[in-house]
């Protein structure tokens, strides 16, 4: 590439004023040789122009929307902490993050003023998280913080009510590139105190404005993993290695201290399908209804939180997940899980 470069710059030269040659502005010949260098690096993929001099593709318009995700949010925090979101950049390219702005959006809709991530050039790799807070320290009295991580003091970070509220993130132009609605009934509803407690999403690839994307952060991961990955991470390979639902395990703990409080069911289908999904004790007898008649993505999660219909626990043992699903076409399948409860 320099020899190219080279070349361009000794044809442009040839092209400059000598003594006895007829005057010529100085300015045209620079304009030229940088015109010539334009067509250059116009010319270019940018895939080639990143490897070769180190360009961040930073406006990532090219990447449409949801290159950032909104992947863990503390909006309860204990006394003496403080709020955060956690973001990952799930694009293939680099992002300065001093292009993305955060806000929030009332009960009305309306979208609050955006506060700019950064004030300087911030750039977050592919794959990288970044946690957003106000204060650092009193962050890390409530979490273990790590040193390497990546975070960006923000001020004045839009303000996030305990009950409800929605999280946005948006670029310079106002375009909004991913948007998460909370509510406290989105944690664990075991969970009497949600004090303290991160919502977690299951995979930075699932929509944030899905209830079924977030968890409540694990206790054995502190209740929160802010700049690092989510205790209730679940990889998306599973559900793409063929059609229907799985578990990742046939049990839980609904009373433990664990990611396994609850039960994950993922399901990956090539077509649109409708689901009803219901849960049976050992005598036949309806404990749950996880869904009815739910409208699939290409692939997610439905949670079961161990409860049955009433909110309690029922006893240690086995139990029947029985699942229906049919297109517009349809097509009608049926497929059983036994999971247990364990004591």
């Amino acid at each position: 590439k320099d020899n190219i470069i080279h070349k361009m710059l000794t044809f442009a030269a040839e092209f400059m004023p000598r003594k006895g040659s007829k005057k010529v502005k100085m300015h045209k010949c620079i304009f030229f040789s940088f015109s010539l260098l334009t067509i250059f690096f116009s010319c270019r993929p940018s895939v080639e122009l990143q490897e070769e001099f180190g360009l961040f593709p930073v406006d990532t318009a090219s990447a449409g929307s949801f290159y950032l995700s909104l992947n863990e949010i503390l909006f309860d925090p204990v006394p003496q902490s403080c709020d955060y979101v956690e973001i990952v950049n799930r694009s293939p390219f680099s992002v300065d993050l001093s292009e993305i702005r955060i806000c929030n959006r009332n009960e009305n809709g309306v979208l609050g003023s955006p506060k700019p991530l950064s004030r300087e050039r911030f750039i977050l790799d592919p794959g990288a998280y970044c946690l957003l807070t106000s204060d650092w320290e009193s962050l890390g009295r409530g979490f273990p913080l790590d040193t390497g991580l990546n975070y960006l003091i923000i001020k004045s970070l839009p303000s996030m009510p305990n009950d409800k509220g929605c999280v946005v993130l948006l670029d310079r132009q106002g375009n909004i590139i991913d948007e998460c609605p909370y509510t406290k009934y989105m944690h664990h509803c075991l969970i009497s105190d949600r004090e303290g407690i991160a919502l977690e999403k299951i995979h930075p690839d699932l929509p944030s404005a899905e209830a079924n994307s977030w968890l409540s952060a694990a206790a054995d991961a502190s209740y929160g993993t802010p700049g690092r990955i989510n205790s209730q991470y679940r990889p998306l390979d599973t559900v793409d290695t063929k059609e229907g639902f799985f578990v990742e395990q046939d049990w839980l703990s609904p009373l433990g201290n664990s990611k396994y409080k609850q039960l994950v069911l993922g399901y990956s289908f090539a077509d649109r399908r409708v689901a009803n999904i219901k849960v049976y004790n050992r005598s036949g007898a309806l404990l749950y209804s996880l869904a009815e008649n739910a409208l699939l993505g290409a692939r997610g999660f439905f949670v079961w939180q161990g409860v049955d219909s009433k909110g309690k626990v029922p006893d240690a043992g086995s139990y029947l997940i029985h699942i229906e699903h049919f297109n517009l076409k349809g097509d009608s399948k049926k497929q059983d899980m036994v999971c247990r409860i364990l004591p």
